[in-house]
């Protein structure tokens, strides 16, 4: 089935009616959860025949970025439960450098986002991330790894940049770089680490200094071997 996909994928015509149908999504201004037009306004909207439209909302739904409820409608699933994301990484992430690359990407992405965040987070933002680290701090309290929690906090971090490319290029990223995440917060004593590490980071942005945000997610990153300090290895 998955094989089916990459194969029309192939086809120019099925690219542009997939980069067309992701130009509504912008337009519109979906996020996930969203409802997407129907498959009757995509084919006037897009001036395509309907079979095209419903093999490209097929291929769509078999990589997990949309769902069909019967009776309701489609609807825009959340990013990470692309399949998508699955299958690239399988092909992206086969050597070393590859997986050394990715995670000097999320250091670059993550150093800038919150830097920004500093100058920019809003009472809102604030508020989101607060509420991100009080469930990571009771999950570790629990004796549980806060994996999910984990996620969230940065995710919100990336929102509070107010730079939608920014967080859009982080995405696939993190999603890639999920194995190697849950490996550190699972390392013992780590969770414990982690927590007070986020703590120091949301500090730094609430007092608005972009330089010490930036310098304690990249000492967060480092513990947690996210970074590749000079003579060492990442884990």
């Amino acid at each position: 089935m998955v094989s089916d996909v990459f194969g029309e994928l192939g086809s120019t015509k099925f690219q542009s009616i997939l980069l067309r149908i992701h130009q509504v999504i912008d337009e519109e201004g979906l996020k996930p959860g969203d409802q997407m037009p129907s498959e009757r306004a995509l084919v006037t909207r897009l001036q395509v025949g309907r079979s095209t439209v419903r093999e490209a909302l097929r291929a769509l739904e078999l990589l997990g970025i949309i769902t069909t409820r019967r009776g309701q409608g489609t609807f825009l699933q959340p990013y990470r439960n692309h399949r998508l994301v699955d299958l690239l990484a399988f092909y992206i992430l086969r050597d070393q450098r590859s997986r050394d690359n990715l995670l000097e990407m999320r250091v670059l992405l993550e150093s800038g986002a919150v830097r920004l965040a500093a100058q920019r987070a809003d009472a809102d933002h604030l508020a989101s991330l607060e509420e991100a680290w009080s469930r990571m701090k009771r999950r570790v309290e629990e004796g549980s790894v806060p994996v999910e929690e984990d996620y969230e906090f940065h995710h919100q971090l990336m929102l509070a940049s107010h730079n939608h490319l920014l967080t859009r290029a982080w995405y696939p990223v993190i999603q890639f770089g999920q194995t190697v995440r849950e490996s550190s917060l699972k390392r013992r004593g780590r969770p414990e680490v982690a927590l007070r590490e986020h703590r120091e980071i949301l500090d730094a942005i609430k007092r608005h200094d972009p330089r010490e945000a930036e310098r304690k997610l990249e000492a967060h990153l480092t513990a947690a071997g996210f970074f590749r300090v000079e003579g060492e290895e990442i884990e």
